[in-house]
């Protein structure tokens, strides 16, 4: 056994700790201020403050402007919340349903939370942080763990701990409450610097800091109106949490759970058709959502619907109406930044689809990536009486595209999966998660890419998403959710053994290791059951459309 441990930090400085020092006491030693770190990276793993040193350690600092520095302040935010209500009112069931703008919207279930009552709440929740108190985090038996959560009645837990082959449960303990989350809190409540607590739709919103020592701006979405339709769903499905999952996939009785989700993928896609057909002038049909979405599949079965109500839907892709190689934007990197919406030659697109809507015939670009100029082979396109065009790509709802297209001719659709899955009241199933699972799946096995890559690719993903698709989203005529609430089952199945690839050396390690114990809440699920044309073949393959 060692009896000295050298821990080093980002910025080159190390020291020498006694072994089982805690990370929280060696960083005191090199730092006087140590009120903003919520929690640490050590040797590429999140960690609690009070985690003890047992091997010479490399120490990152975790604070609220970092994406795992919001979790933190997240949970522990939640974990007051939670103190609040239980001192006030006793057990109250509690569904975290959506995150708008960072923001975390929950409604409450058989309990009236009125105004008074939030300010009451966010009143109590302000003396608990100014008081300080210290977090504990145990490893708790299961025997103890299921008499603590019958003894708190709180049955979305039980139900999921019962189902898990673990001899452990981590619980947080604070002033006598205790409650799970799924990673570290901050050690004391005092670390809560600014927070809100608002009524909101049928319940409340907390309000979270922004990373930059203000609070999150309250705003609204359409994705909410889908989150909370879709709520309403668990009464079909009979799915409340995880818990209820895990039980169906135990008793091997998935069949009628997956019907009625793929049925519902269907009745959606019916009334977005229903729609178009209401409205006579519709000529262009734009489809765009985030990275792994399922707008491939979604596209190709939109079209079977358009067909069977009369339409002749014709796709063109955006992609060849790329600008010629040397007149496209170069980023800071100086390499071609092909994400961005001015790599498109948008004069030419708006031409095009001006004289379509017209009735006039145009010659159709095809572009070649190898040498990066646009080709014409004669392809030319006139659109006649039942012709609809289906466009789809990261720009589509991007109004610059289509400028000149009277708003009677375009129904703009948006896709992604707004997941409705929690897996406990406290713990909603996240839908970028699920994105970057789906994109991780597929492009192993279809577009050669490592984990690695994937991991690598993912920030600029998401930061193209928030530049060019969200802006817009306010803007669409329809919205289809592309979550299918069995889903994380199956991609334990697919996606647990591609993370056991990320090595403990590299800085994306701890995020593999949160995603594989996120996908460990649900028992692996058995796949010949699900339909070849369902969404998520897109993604584990075996489907009937081109992916």
């Amino acid at each position: 056994m060692k009896e000295k441990i050298k821990v080093t930090f980002d910025d080159g400085r190390q020291i020498v700790v006694p072994y089982k020092t805690t990370a929280i006491d060696a960083v005191k030693m090199v730092e006087d201020k140590t009120d903003d770190i919520l929690a640490f990276v050590i040797n590429n793993e999140v960690k609690f403050q009070l985690y003890q040193l047992v091997t010479d350690s490399t120490i990152s600092y975790l604070k609220i402007d970092s994406q795992d520095g919001y979790r933190v302040y997240s949970r522990t935010l939640k974990m007051v919340l939670y103190m609040a209500l239980t001192e006030l009112f006793g057990k109250v069931k509690v569904d975290f349903l959506a995150t708008i703008n960072k923001n975390q919207y929950f409604v409450t279930e058989d309990f009236d939370f009125t105004e008074e009552k939030i300010a009451k709440v966010k009143a109590k929740m302000q003396e608990i942080i100014d008081a300080d108190y210290e977090i504990e985090k145990r490893a708790v038996h299961i025997d103890e763990a299921t008499d603590l959560y019958t003894a708190s009645g709180d049955e979305d837990k039980l139900s999921n701990i019962n189902n898990r082959l673990k001899s452990y449960t981590n619980i947080y303990f604070c002033n006598g409450y205790y409650n799970s989350f799924y990673g570290p809190l901050a050690p004391r409540t005092g670390y809560i610097d600014k927070f809100d607590l608002i009524p909101f739709r049928k319940g409340a919103l907390l309000v979270m800091e922004n990373g930059k020592g203000e609070l999150s701006k309250v705003n609204d979405s359409k994705l909410t109106d889908i989150t909370e339709i879709y709520m309403n769903l668990k009464q079909v499905t009979n799915i409340r949490n995880i818990g209820d999952l895990n039980d169906r996939i135990l008793k091997n009785d998935m069949l009628d759970l997956i019907q009625v989700a793929e049925a519902i993928h269907q009745k959606t896609i019916v009334e977005i058709v229903r729609e178009i057909y209401k409205r006579e002038k519709i000529k262009m049909i734009l489809i765009a959502g985030p990275s792994s979405s399922g707008k491939t599949t979604f596209a190709q079965k939109l079209g079977v619907h358009l067909r069977l109500a009369g339409y002749n839907p014709i796709t063109i892709s955006m992609d060849n109406y790329f600008k010629e190689r040397e007149d496209t934007p170069v980023g800071a990197d100086g390499k071609y930044d092909f994400e961005t919406v001015d790599a498109l030659d948008i004069e030419l697109f708006n031409e095009h689809m001006q004289k379509l809507i017209k009735g006039e015939t145009i010659e159709l670009p095809e572009f070649d990536f190898i040498y990066g100029h646009k080709h014409y082979n004669g392809k030319f396109l006139t659109l006649k009486e039942k012709d609809v065009l289906v466009i789809e790509g990261i720009h589509a709802l991007n109004p610059i595209l289509t400028e000149f297209t009277p708003k009677e001719n375009k129904y703009k659709i948006y896709i992604a999966p707004i997941t409705t899955l929690n897996i406990d009241g406290y713990t909603k199933v996240s839908s970028s998660d699920t994105r970057f699972l789906r994109r991780m799946v597929r492009d192993y096995a279809t577009r050669g890419h490592s984990v690695e890559k994937t991991f690598e690719l993912w920030d600029n993903v998401k930061a193209g998403e928030e530049k060019y698709i969200f802006p817009y989203l306010e803007d669409v005529d329809g919205i289809f959710n592309s979550s299918l609430i069995y889903e994380p089952a199956v991609m334990r199945t697919f996606a647990q053994p591609l993370l056991l690839q990320i090595d403990k050396s590299s800085k994306y390690y701890a995020e593999a290791r949160r995603l594989y114990e996120y996908l460990n809440n649900f028992l692996p699920m058995e796949t010949s059951n699900i339909p070849i044309d369902s969404l998520i073949r897109e993604f584990i393959g075996n489907g009937c459309f081109n992916r």
